[in-house]
């Protein structure tokens, strides 16, 4: 293939970028963020309501005490997460992750 007719592959283009950001006890409502990258932020006691992080990625990021309800969070992955404490749909995930790691409880 020539070089005028091959397709020429486009570094990653996040959404939005957010570095070192504080917000705080923030409230965001509807927020569309999609492909965002999140670095270095601190989102702690913060509401988000209806919004939507699809594909979205958090880099050593405080959201201690946050809130997100009627939220997109398809696909999520935690990485070397301090989960003590997360409760997702009413059951507390982060109890149940630290009973299965010292063998409380059986994958089986």
């Amino acid at each position: 293939m020539s070089e005028s007719t091959s397709h020429k592959v486009s570094p990653l283009r996040p959404n939005s970028i957010a570095l070192n950001h504080d917000a705080t006890s923030s409230t965001f409502a509807t927020l569309k963020a999609p492909h965002s990258v999140v670095t270095g932020s601190n989102w702690f006691n913060s509401f988000f309501h209806n919004s939507n992080f699809d594909s979205s990625s958090f880099h050593v990021c405080e959201l201690d005490g946050a809130l997100f309800e009627g939220c997109s969070l398809r696909g999520v992955e935690l990485r070397n997460c301090d989960i003590e404490g997360l409760i997702v749909n009413g059951v507390r995930v982060g109890a149940l992750m630290k009973l299965f790691q010292t063998g409380g409880l059986s994958h089986d």
